[in-house]
C-alpha cells in the first residue's frame, strides 16, 4: 500500500484531507436540513422525483462512503480491537443519548399536549429513552409531542440512519479481525462488497419502498444500499485506488445525463461515494478554517430535525424560511455538542484502552496526522490534532531526553577515556622519568673496584667515609657483608665520570664524587646527597612519580 493517497503537483493549494472531509460533512448535514425543510413545512417534495441523483440521498451515500474510508484508515493506523471498539462506541452514542434525553426531559414537557405529570408517568416517555439508548430499537414518538405538525409524531427522524451506521461498524469490525486490513486478506472486503451489491440488486427488483421489511427498527432495503457505499469506501482505502478529480466529475456527469432508473440508482452509489472521497482530498487550502467551525456536523445532523419540528409547530410553513431559521440554530447546537459532549467523551477512550508510548507502526504521513478517529458525521480530527500535538511534544521531549542521555553517556565515555589516557600518560611519564634518571645515573663500575652488596641497591662505595655516610649504624647492622673481591690481573682504569654540572668526576685513586640524585621509582630508596650551589638541574619532564614510590 502506498503512503500517499494523492500526489498533488502543488500540495500547498490543497487542505489536509481530514479538514476537507470535515467541510463535506458539515455541508452534508446542512443539506439534510434543507431536504427535511419541505416535508416538515408541508410544502411537498423538495427535489423533482425524476432526478436520478437526489441530493439528500446522494449526501447520505457520501456519508457512509466517507465513514468506511476513514474508519478503515483508523484501524490501519491503530489495529487494536479494544481501542477501535471504544472509539466507535464513544463516538456514536454520547451525542445521540444527549439529544434523546434533551428531547424527552426538556423539550417534551414544554410542548406536549398532555399534563406534565401524565407525560412523565406515561410508559412511552421512558420507553423513548430506553429504546433509543439501545440504538437498534429506535422509537420516534413521545406522548403528545408534535402531534399537530405536518409530519406528526416524529420527534427526531434523523436518528434512523444511526442503527445502520452501527451495523456497518460491526460488519467491518468482523472483517478487520479476520485480517481484511492486511494485503494478503484484503480480498475479503471485495467479497463482502460483491455480496452486498448482489443483495442490493435483488431487493431493487421488488416493487415498493422497503418491501423487504425491517430488522428491529432498521429497514433492510435502505440498510443494504448504505452498506454498499460503506463497503466501497473501505475498498477504496484498502486497495489504495487512485483518486482523480477528472474521474469523479465524469462519473457525476454521466449520472446526471441518465434517466431515473434502476441502472442510474446503481451507478449513483459508486459515483457519489467516489466523488465525496475525492473531494475531501482536493479541498482548497484557502477554505481552511479552525476545526471548531466544522467539527460539529454530527450535532448539526441530530439536532436539525427537532429544531425544524419546533419551527413547524411555531407556524413556519415555507421551506426556505424554515431552512433559513433552522440552519443557524442547528449549527450552534451542533457546535455546543462538539465542545461539551463529543470532545470530552472522546477523551475517555484513553482510559478504557491506553495507548502505548511507542509510535504507531503504520505510516504517520498518510494524512499528516496520526491516530485519526474518523466517522460518518464529524471530523473529530480536531481532538486528534490536539492530542497528536501533545504526543509530538512528548515524543520531542523523549527524543531530547534520549539525545541528552546519549550526549551525557558519550561525554562520560569521553571522561572515562580521558581518565584512562591520563593514567596512560602518567605511566609513560614515569617510564620516561626512569629513563631520564638512568641516563643521569652513575655508570656501572667494574666488579673489582666496587663489589655489589645487594643487586637491588646501588653499588656500595669502597671508601669508608662513603660507607659511613650512606649506611648509618642503624642500617649497617642489617646490611649483608660484602662479597669477597678477587683482584683483577689487569685492573681497568674506570672512565671519567660527569657530574650534574657537566664537569669531569674525580680522577682514579681519588675519593668518588657523590652520586647524582635518582628520580622516578628509585627516589625513595636512597637519600639524595646535598647538591652543590654551583650545580644546576637540567631542564626536563616534571615527574609525579616521586610522590609515589
Amino acid at each position: 500500500m502506498g503512503t500517499v493517497r494523492v500526489e498533488h503537483a502543488h500540495p500547498e493549494r490543497f487542505a489536509d484531507p481530514a479538514h476537507g472531509f470535515a467541510w463535506i460533512r458539515m455541508i452534508g448535514a446542512l443539506l439534510v436540513i434543507y431536504g427535511h425543510s419541505s416535508p416538515l413545512a408541508g410544502s411537498g417534495e423538495l427535489f423533482p422525483p425524476e432526478w436520478p441523483l437526489q441530493p439528500d440521498e446522494g449526501v447520505l451515500m457520501g456519508f457512509f462512503a466517507m465513514s468506511g474510508f476513514q474508519i478503515a484508515e483508523s484501524w490501519i493506523r491503530d489495529p487494536h480491537p479494544v481501542r477501535f471498539a471504544a472509539k466507535r462506541v464513544l463516538r456514536l452514542w454520547p451525542p445521540m443519548l444527549t439529544v434523546t434525553l434533551g428531547l424527552a426531559l426538556v423539550v417534551g414537557p414544554l410542548v406536549t399536549t398532555l399534563p406534565v405529570g401524565e407525560y412523565f408517568a406515561a410508559r412511552d416517555t421512558w420507553g423513548y429513552v430506553v429504546n433509543n439508548a439501545g440504538l437498534l430499537t429506535l422509537k420516534h414518538e413521545l406522548p403528545g409531542v408534535f402531534t399537530g405538525n405536518p409530519w406528526p409524531g416524529a420527534v427526531n427522524g434523523s436518528l434512523w440512519t444511526l442503527p445502520m451506521e452501527l451495523l456497518a461498524y460491526g460488519g467491518l469490525y468482523v472483517l478487520l479481525l479476520a485480517g481484511a486490513a492486511k494485503q494478503r486478506w484484503r480480498w475479503l472486503a471485495v467479497v463482502a462488497l460483491a455480496a452486498l451489491v448482489v443483495w442490493d440488486r435483488y431487493l431493487e427488483q421488488d416493487p415498493g419502498a422497503e418491501s423487504a421489511g425491517s430488522m428491529l427498527s432498521v429497514p433492510v432495503e435502505s440498510l443494504v444500499a448504505f452498506l454498499v457505499a460503506f463497503a466501497f469506501g473501505v475498498v477504496l482505502n484498502l486497495y489504495r485506488i487512485p483518486l482523480s478529480m477528472t474521474a469523479a466529475v465524469a462519473g457525476l456527469a454521466v449520472l446526471a445525463a441518465m434517466p431515473n432508473s434502476i441502472s442510474a440508482s446503481f451507478l449513483m452509489v459508486f459515483a457519489a461515494s467516489y466523488a465525496v472521497v475525492v473531494a475531501g482530498h482536493f479541498w482548497p487550502a484557502r477554505l481552511t478554517v479552525p476545526g471548531l467551525f466544522v467539527n460539529g456536523s454530527y450535532g448539526v445532523y441530530v439536532w436539525g430535525f427537532p429544531v425544524q419540528q419546533l419551527l413547524a409547530m411555531a407556524g413556519i410553513a415555507n421551506q426556505y424560511l424554515m431552512l433559513l431559521c433552522a440552519a443557524p440554530i442547528a449549527y450552534v447546537l451542533g457546535t455546543l455538542s462538539w465542545v461539551f459532549v463529543e470532545e470530552p467523551t472522546m477523551r475517555l477512550r484513553h482510559y478504557i484502552a491506553p495507548e502505548s508510548r511507542s509510535r504507531p507502526a503504520t505510516d504517520r504521513d498518510r494524512f499528516r496526522d496520526d491516530d485519526a478517529d474518523r466517522d460518518d458525521w464529524d471530523d473529530d480530527r480536531a481532538w486528534d490534532d490536539d492530542r497528536d500535538t501533545d504526543r509530538d511534544h512528548e515524543y520531542d521531549r523523549d527524543y531530547e531526553y534520549d539525545r541528552d542521555y546519549e550526549y551525557d553517556r558519550g561525554r562520560d565515555g569521553d571522561r572515562s577515556r580521558g581518565r584512562a589516557d591520563a593514567r596512560t600518560e602518567a605511566r609513560e611519564a614515569d617510564r620516561a622519568d626512569v629513563r631520564d634518571a638512568d641516563e643521569w645515573a652513575e655508570p656501572a663500575r667494574p666488579r673489582t673496584a666496587e663489589p655489589i652488596a645487594d643487586d637491588r641497591r646501588a653499588p656500595v662505595p669502597a671508601d669508608a667515609a662513603e660507607t659511613e655516610r650512606n649506611f648509618p649504624p642503624a642500617r649497617r647492622a642489617s646490611r649483608p657483608e660484602p662479597a669477597e673481591v678477587w683482584p683483577a690481573e689487569d685492573p681497568v682504569e674506570p672512565a671519567p665520570r660527569r657530574g650534574l654540572s657537566g664537569d669531569l668526576g674525580a680522577a682514579a685513586g681519588e675519593p668518588a664524587a657523590p652520586a647524582p640524585p635518582r628520580r622516578g621509582r628509585h627516589a625513595a630508596r636512597r637519600p639524595d646527597p646535598p647538591m652543590a650551589e654551583e650545580e644546576t638541574r637540567p631542564l626536563g619532564r616534571v615527574s609525579r612519580s616521586a610522590d609515589h614510590p
